[in-house]
């Protein structure tokens, strides 16, 4: 490690095509593949709103699920279902964060997740489960909020998610490969480099900034289906907008809450997103023992929602367990987790359900996934502002499974055209049927 001013930096090592000033590949060890592998535990709702906030050019978008970032920001507070949804779609956190939080540079700036129980709280005092929240402004059931905190009890030991004397080589499209002579042969024989004269070897220091400014941009049964209408044009088929309930909603504002590495899990490593598709097959690939622990390969294969978080049934993905080993006033209070109960941060005794929208309003969805509650002036307005007509307009319903929800997951990463992308093979079935 080395420090320029007072900021952290990790020093790297490039190999460079001199004439093309392109790199080959970087020779690294643990703390700069440690913060690549970390970009895979973020939620998509972070990514997105790190791009926008750390550009220091202009005001930066993932395709269309920036959009849906910006609708949620937008939304009238008396949709969501409870006051901590908003938090928790725009500062989704992150089911890996105690590892992130261990990096010498930590790219996600969400706030650890912290737990609060009742200032009355007296061990010996409630015959019920004592209650634990994830946010503070939750109550008890003797009307005090929830917010004094309580510490964790843990004996785990955090360092990152590879070992620190491991050392990697990372070629251009972020490949991570161990470093061993017959891997940079083959990279050097893939970039069809004849004459070793041609490269050039240069060191870089790489600061938390810098990573943040340059390097974001980037099948289940039994799963449920949403109805949803679509109205498009007769013209291209393109979708001009998607209207469903409640439903609908929560599953596009629910895609905020997913990992990266989660959703291109979903998506079978095709994402079509820059290089991250590279990135995630080599962190599956790699073998387990350049890993910190068995447990820290298993979360990249097979990641997590953090402790809490919901998705709708069409999407298989579970959240993270919670947390049953406490400390409170220096006492521990591991074997009291059956009188302990963590409050559900989406649950509502006066509008029942679940996730994070509440009904029965009806919600659209542009193409681009600008959300917003249903209205007629919507549909007037974009027809006005498009200079479409009205005879060209067609209306079906269709049905939203699983297949339909990544293919708008995937679309939503690299397409302002996300409903037209992710249900074009149903508007070809409609198509057909006319």
């Amino acid at each position: 490690m080395a420090s320029v001013g007072t900021e952290k930096c990790i020093t790297l090592k490039l190999k460079v095509l001199k004439e093309e000033n392109k790199v080959i590949f970087a020779e690294a060890g643990k703390d700069f593949v440690d913060v690549l592998f970390s970009f895979l535990t973020l939620p998509l709702g972070t990514i997105s709103n790190l791009v926008r906030k750390e550009s220091k050019l202009q005001p930066l978008e993932v395709a269309s699920l920036s959009s849906i970032y910006q609708s949620v920001e937008n939304l009238d507070k008396g949709c969501l279902r409870t006051d901590m949804c908003e938090e928790m779609l725009l500062r989704s956190r992150n089911s890996m964060e105690d590892y992130c939080r261990s990096l010498k540079l930590n790219i996600d700036d969400t706030e650890p997740t912290q737990y609060f129980i009742c200032s009355n709280w007296d061990e010996y005092g409630h015959e019920d489960p004592v209650l634990i929240s994830t946010f503070r402004n939750k109550s008890c059931r003797c009307g005090l909020i929830l917010q004094k905190p309580i510490s964790l009890e843990t004996s785990d030991v955090f360092d990152g998610f590879v070992y620190s004397n491991a050392s990697f080589l990372i070629t251009d499209d972020l490949k991570v490969f161990p470093n061993l002579l017959a891997t940079c042969v083959n990279v050097l024989k893939d970039s069809g480099i004849k004459d070793m004269s041609s490269v050039s070897e240069m060191t870089v220091n790489l600061t938390k900034n810098q990573w943040k400014n340059n390097s974001l941009n980037l099948k289940a049964n039994n799963c449920d289906e949403i109805i949803v209408k679509i109205m498009m044009r007769k013209s291209n088929g393109k979708i001009l907008l998607a209207e469903g309930k409640a439903d609908f909603a929560d599953f596009l504002f629910s895609l905020l809450t997913i990992p990266l590495g989660g959703a291109l899990r979903l998506m079978e490593g095709c994402s079509y997103v820059g290089s991250v598709d590279g990135l995630y097959k080599s962190v599956v690939d790699l073998d387990e023992h350049y890993f910190t622990t068995k447990e820290v390969k298993n979360k990249f294969v097979n990641p997590l929602l953090a402790p809490q978080f919901k998705l709708c049934n069409l999407l298989p993905l579970s959240c993270d367990n919670l947390p049953d080993d406490f400390c409170f006033d220096n006492r521990y209070y591991g074997d009291m987790i059956n009188k302990f109960l963590f409050v559900d941060p989406l649950s509502d005794p006066i509008n029942n359900g679940e996730g994070y929208i509440k009904g029965p309003t009806a919600y659209v969805a542009t193409d681009d996934l600008v959300v917003t509650p249903s209205s007629s002036f919507c549909l007037i307005s974009l027809l006005s502002s498009m200079s479409i007509p009205v005879d060209d307009l067609e209306e079906k319903v269709v049905r939203i499974g699983m297949e339909e929800g990544v293919r708008i997951l995937q679309a939503s990463l690299t397409s302002k055209s996300a409903l037209t992308l992710g249900l074009s093979h149903l508007l070809t079935k409609v198509k057909e049927e006319n």
